[in-house]
């Protein structure tokens, strides 16, 4: 190899590193208008909520086994997302992650951040607010994932468009798994998972709290919902 042929493949290479930061610098600033929408999503449900109520016996065990069930999707989203951090461990950005979660599904971050919507819309004992929740939150991130194929694309050619042909984009196909026997965990992405997950579970006590001023009278139920 020549000097300049040396200096040549150098500079390409510089090149396309400059133009994949740029790649997901642009993302980045995507992600914060997708925390913004989430955030404004989940400020408008909680003032309307207010003056919705569960058309299920309050105590009863339909209106219980809702919110059961809501906790228990709220587990297995935090469960989920940790897992994807693993499979990421670090590497997002730099490689087109395609195992393990990734195999499945292109976007496992946002079905677990979907399933955690609707278990939060079922801590109101209410079925419908937990689907027209999960169903916004999903119209959001339908949004987000067309910005990220576009930057993917761009980062990673037709590595990314072989990779869209064998898996689907959002809903998981579980015989598709597959995974190597072994990954790195990036410790700070997984504690801050955790950390921002957190909050989901404040939507149990919220929601008690609405729950008792309205059997309390001290709000009335506009709306009774299934």
């Amino acid at each position: 190899m020549t000097f300049l042929t040396h200096i040549s493949k150098r500079a390409a290479n510089s090149a396309k590193h400059d133009n994949v930061d740029a790649i997901w610098a642009h993302l980045a600033h995507a992600q914060v208008i997708r925390r913004y929408a989430l955030t404004t999503l989940g400020v408008a449900a909680l003032a309307a909520l207010i003056w919705v109520g569960s058309a299920w016996s309050n105590g009863g065990w339909v209106h219980e086994g809702l919110e059961w069930i809501g906790l228990g999707c709220l587990i297995i989203a935090i469960l989920g997302r940790c897992a994807c951090m693993l499979y990421l461990g670090g590497r997002k950005g730099a490689d087109l992650v395609s195992d393990g979660p990734y195999s499945v599904s292109r976007n496992p971050l946002y079905v677990f951040s979907v399933l955690a919507v609707f278990g939060i819309g079922l801590q109101t004992g209410s079925l419908v607010v937990g689907l027209v929740l999960a169903l916004a939150a999903l119209a959001i991130f339908r949004w987000i994932i067309g910005k990220e194929e576009q930057l993917l694309r761009a980062a990673f050619g037709p590595q990314f468009d072989n990779y869209c042909a064998q898996v689907p984009r959002f809903w998981p196909r579980p015989r598709r798994w597959h995974s190597s026997g072994y990954a790195t965990v990036d410790l700070a992405s997984i504690w801050r998972t955790l950390r921002d997950a957190a909050p989901y579970f404040l939507a149990i006590p919220i929601f008690e709290v609405i729950d008792v001023a309205q059997q309390a009278g001290w709000i009335h139920v506009r709306l009774w919902l299934l």
